[in-house]
């Protein structure tokens, strides 16, 4: 007997219900790609179009551990910011309304990454031009973590239920574009200003480019989030005074603790890989940087595919089972193909070739991630729950190069990643475990209900008990 009133749905049919939504859907779900591939832009750009600048920020006569010190805390500074982001602003977008919030967060990241790319160097500000320039990335953290914790719920209500699937591999595939996209941008601008000391060109003007480029991109989604409608979905849900204090009670705190334990495995897995291939494949294989952001894009293409095809392969058997056969395929099969990479005894084009088997085989797993998180809280505090359980699971895997040097002691030091890519695959396959299937639920229906001996709230879970209003 057929599931009833399921929004399971084939790949053919999840386009056919992407095709179908109106003009208001449309600009909504066209808006939340856009939003996250600029908030990955904007993630990528002291990592990618910085680092050959960095010394522009430094005095001339500055050590190798405070150079790095000044560009890790660069990056840091930036995550550290989001998970504030997501606390204040996914709180507001629950009460106030998620298109509201997503303008003001939208403007603030675009006017510190414009902030940015006029800053003087340390030569004209002495201290202070690096001290501006983590403190706006700290400030730019907080507006990125606003900006997906109210568009991309804003998105995913607007979305025909059949089609979530595939939004959520689009949304997650817009961060694998934003590497290749702020890549060849800035191959371009090395190709036209090329780096080398403090006074080449690239060092002293190259680099604003990008940054200019990202601020008018933030600009340019201003004007379509501009014309993108509330979602009727949180204007029909009746509101909760205090979103925060409700996640933190009852079932939703175990929902919340479930999502975290999730997103923690996620993000600690794509970590061992996004953040240490290029170091392997420059260290280990003796390759020039060009060539391996060359390779590193084509791995990042081969990638975006897999996260789609991921993301509607969870509306066909379940975002649950997808997320848990990630955990099984990047240890089973990625974990192995990652020490064969690891132990340099293959050629470089052998290399190449694997470390875009081993970003499928770990990374993929993301196709999933948004559709579930969105679908794992009521709409009364779905900004905070996602903006949360997404942001805040960051902070521990942004300390593994902690574990790494502890791991380093007693390992070879190419090999600590696999212990850390074991341990998120197990956390993530925890998480799994712990939650509920939720590719069948109703949005509109999933809701709040407050127990009348305590301040804590239960979730309507049974997504099948629900008339399901929307095909």
């Amino acid at each position: 007997m057929d599931e009833p009133m399921s929004f399971r749905a084939r790949p053919r049919e999840q386009i056919v219900a992407l095709r179908r939504a109106d003009d208001r859907q449309r600009r909504a779900m066209a808006s939340g790609w856009a939003g996250y591939w600029i908030d990955m832009v904007d993630v990528y750009l002291p990592v990618v179009a910085l680092a050959p600048a960095i010394a522009y920020f430094q005095p001339a006569s500055v050590s190798a551990d405070l150079a790095s010190v000044l560009f890790i805390g660069t990056f840091a500074a930036t995550m550290l910011g989001r998970p504030i982001g997501a606390l204040l602003f996914g709180h507001l977008a629950d009460r106030l309304g998620r298109r509201r919030l997503t303008l003001m967060s939208v403007a603030g990241f675009s006017t510190c990454t414009a902030a940015i790319g006029l800053l003087p160097g340390y030569a004209a500000w002495g201290a202070l031009a690096p001290a501006l320039l983590v403190g706006l990335r700290f400030v730019n953290g907080i507006f990125l973590g606003g900006e997906y914790s109210a568009g991309t719920p804003l998105a995913f209500e607007h979305c025909p239920p059949r089609a979530r699937g595939l939004l959520g591999g689009l949304l997650l595939g817009a961060y694998t574009l934003a590497y290749v996209f702020i890549s060849l941008v800035v191959l371009a601008v090395l190709a036209l200003a090329p780096a080398g000391g403090p006074a080449s060109p690239y060092v002293q003007w190259g680099w604003r480019i990008p940054f200019l480029l990202g601020a008018g991109l933030g600009f340019a989604l201003l004007l379509l989030r501009a014309r993108v409608p509330e979602s009727d979905v949180w204007q029909q849900t009746p509101k909760i005074d205090r979103p925060l204090r409700a996640l933190a009670h009852g079932t939703l705190r175990r929902d919340l603790t479930q999502v975290l334990l999730l997103m923690t495995g996620l993000w600690l897995m794509s970590g061992s890989v996004v953040s240490v291939m290029p170091r392997l494949l420059l260290t280990q294989y003796d390759t020039s940087p060009v060539a391996v952001t060359w390779a590193l894009l084509a791995a990042n293409v081969v990638l975006f595919l897999t996260v789609v095809a991921v993301g509607m392969a969870s509306q066909v058997i379940g975002r649950r089972q997808v997320l848990l056969g990630g955990a099984v395929v990047a240890v089973v099969l990625g974990l192995p193909v990652y020490a064969v990479v690891a132990n340099a005894r293959i050629g470089v084009a052998s290399a190449f070739a694997l470390v875009a088997v081993v970003h499928v085989l770990v990374v993929g797993a993301w196709g999933a991630a948004s559709s579930y998180c969105n679908e794992r809280f009521p709409t009364a505090v779905r900004s905070s729950g996602f903006g949360i359980g997404y942001s805040l699971s960051v902070v521990l895997p942004s300390l593994s190069a902690f574990y790494l040097a502890g791991l380093g002691r007693v390992m070879p030091f190419e090999y600590t990643q696999l212990v850390l890519l074991a341990v998120g695959a197990a956390l993530l396959a925890a998480g799994a475990t712990r939650g509920p299937e939720t590719y069948s639920v109703d949005l509109a229906e999933l809701e709040v209900r407050r127990d009348a001996r305590r301040p804590a709230l239960a979730v309507q879970r049974d997504a099948s008990a629900s008339p399901l209003s929307r095909t």
